[in-house]
């Protein structure tokens, strides 16, 4: 291959979440590097980034063997190889290699000669992973994963125990350690610590390492981590300012030493890099449409969000009277309230068990500050209509229950299992199994004649939750309030079930591999459902009444997607997101019925 001092060559390196492009000289110098988060628009984030790259002086393109088939490279190298030949390439010395990435992490280990040993990856879990510590941010409401870092390593605190197994574990622990004053800085330096003991735990608690350990991957940017992991280990960890682009200079750095046996790439434009290849799409599964099913108006009299408590909170309140309200008139009123990991909820009943109002808000990890929300709105209800309220009695459900419970002075306390079979009996006394899908966790019961004969719950794995749609709503740029409307009618492909990793991973190949967002988008909702028929409920117990609950239920394409698998119509109330308060009311009143 003839080439000229001016001819350069790109590396490119596409992962589950990222894009990494660097351009090298034929003397191995790195000129120029770009790193962006493609969200699953891959082909387009490729395109943006090229535009700030002279492409009349490359010959070649490499790239990894993560990169989708949409680059037309000179040569495709192993991530790993790749990432060994940068390695050396910037360091004389090294015992192993720690890769963290957005969804998976690894080490490799070489003998004291330089020579390699072994690899050693984490399991189907996304935790320790990149992916995970993004979660995180956004669940503290950072911009995102840098902020955090940033934050983390500045911590001058003590840093609180919070479990890194899963995001579901991480969630609660958030909500523990809000409760129990950590400050932010604490908080996520928590995260990162935890973060950094699962990667030790899981790659190299009991294994001979030898040192020095080259730290690359997406993390290595994050330095809270780094110092975590080498306090842990006790050895020398190293990064430097290209650590997180191994995989795109290595790529690059393989394909310089074998340039003279390949041909001169002819290219002219972004379009020479760029492979079009005709779309075939298989689906799997048929168009989400509800056809045995009833689905509620979730129109009330009157809806409106109530931001004045906090006009800095990301999250306002949404009010919601489901009842004509009498100006100058006092209600008396049961309030049920409802203290979840991600939304805080409350009922106005009347004595008569009707519903007046509902309050939902999420609760971002500061469960006291959205109880406090909900008491504000329900104020500015009562001076918006003229009305005031008595409260008779008060009570509480949730994850926060106890704690916000003893704050509030409130009369009864009840577990969720207990206030959503309550409130499913009430909205339909057939009901035999409810559906559960919350935030951070899914729950399956059966009942009979209104008494809980079973009931399950998945709390160890984030799969499968109302939090996973929002992720994924998030990262494929659509707004929550439409993603029913876009997913219905769509057929889709199939997508893993068991961890939120497989799922991103099958969800960035099929967007890579040209199926609609709005495919993808109902491809999600199988999986979610295929999810909890497999690790939540028991399938030969779900009966022919079923309920279901939560405010995942107000995802029109969700239910339809188990009406399609389970033959069978689902049953939605209009007060679906907001049972679990609407079962703690109830409870009330019968309470003042039995002492009475």
């Amino acid at each position: 291959m003839k080439t000229q001092n001016n001819s350069h060559i790109l590396g490119i390196d596409i992962g589950s979440v990222s894009v990494s492009i660097v351009e090298l000289n034929l003397e191995k110098e790195v000129l120029k590097t770009a790193y962006e988060f493609h969200h699953g628009n891959i082909i387009e984030t490729v395109k943006k980034i090229l535009k700030d790259f002279d492409l009349s002086v490359i010959c070649g393109i490499a790239s990894t063997s993560s990169t989708p088939a949409v680059i037309k490279a000179s040569g495709q190298y192993d991530n790993r190889i790749s990432i060994i030949s940068a390695a050396r390439h910037f360091h004389e010395k090294i015992g192993a290699i720690l890769i963290v990435g957005g969804e998976r992490f690894g080490l490799i280990s070489f003998d004291e000669n330089g020579n390699y040993q072994n690899f050693k990856s984490n399991s189907s879990c996304a935790a320790g992973t990149g992916s995970f510590l993004d979660q995180q941010a956004r669940r503290l409401n950072l911009s995102g994963i840098e902020e955090l870092s940033s934050i983390a390593f500045n911590n001058k605190g003590v840093i609180p125990k919070i479990a890194t197994r899963c995001a579901v574990f991480a969630k609660t622990d958030l909500v523990h350690a809000q409760q129990e004053g950590y400050s932010l800085e604490e908080i996520c330096d928590g995260l990162c610590y935890g973060l950094a003991k699962n990667i030790v735990d899981t790659l190299i608690k009991g294994e001979q390492t030898n040192p020095p350990i080259i730290f690359t991957g997406g993390v290595s940017r994050n330095r809270a981590v780094a110092r975590h992991i080498q306090s842990i280990i006790g050895l020398n960890i190293i990064t430097d300012d290209m650590s997180y682009l191994y995989g795109a200079i290595g790529a690059g750095l393989n394909l310089l030493d074998e340039l003279n046996m390949m041909d001169k790439a002819d290219i002219n434009s972004v379009d020479d890099i760029i492979i079009r290849k005709p779309l075939e799409k298989k689906h799997y599964y048929d168009p989400l449409r509800l056809q045995l099913s009833d689905y509620p108006d979730f129109s009330s009299d009157k809806k409106y969000e109530y931001t004045a408590f906090d006009p800095e909170d990301m999250y306002p309140v949404e009010v919601d009277i489901y009842a004509d309200l009498v100006p100058l008139r006092t209600y008396d009123v049961y309030m049920g309230i409802d203290i979840g990991s991600t939304s805080t909820k409350a009922i106005l009943m009347d004595r008569d068990r009707k519903v007046l109002a509902g309050f939902y808000t999420r609760t971002a990890g500061r469960p006291v500050h959205a109880v406090r929300k909900l008491f504000a709105s329900i104020v500015d209800v009562t001076e918006k209509n003229a009305v005031d309220v008595k409260v008779i009695g008060a009570g509480t459900t949730g994850a926060g229950r106890k704690f916000s419970g003893k704050i509030i002075g409130a009369d009864i306390i009840i577990d969720e299992i207990t206030a959503h079979a309550r409130a499913a009996f009430e909205l339909n006394p057939e009901v035999d199994t409810i559906i559960e899908i919350g935030g951070q966790d899914s729950k399956f019961t059966t009942l009979r004649k209104g008494l809980v004969t079973f009931s399950a719950m998945n709390n160890v794995c984030a799969a499968g939750t109302g939090s996973f749609i929002e992720e994924q709503a998030l990262k494929l740029r659509c707004p929550l309030s439409d993603y029913s409307s876009r997913a219905e009618g769509k057929r889709a492909p199939i997508a893993s079930d068991r961890c939120t990793v497989f799922m991103e991973r099958d969800i960035n190949h099929y967007l890579s591999e040209g199926y609609s967002v709005d495919e993808v988008l109902a491809s999600v909702l199988h999986s979610i459902r295929e999810n909890y028929l497999t690790k939540v409920a028991i399938e030969n117990s779900i009966g022919n009444t079923i309920c279901f609950q939560g405010a995942t239920a107000k995802n029109k394409a969700l239910v339809a997607a188990f009406e399609q698998r389970l033959n069978k119509p689902i049953h939605v109330s209009r007060y679906c997101h907001l049972t679990g308060a609407l079962g703690v009311a109830l409870m009330l009143i019968e309470k003042e019925a039995e002492e009475s």
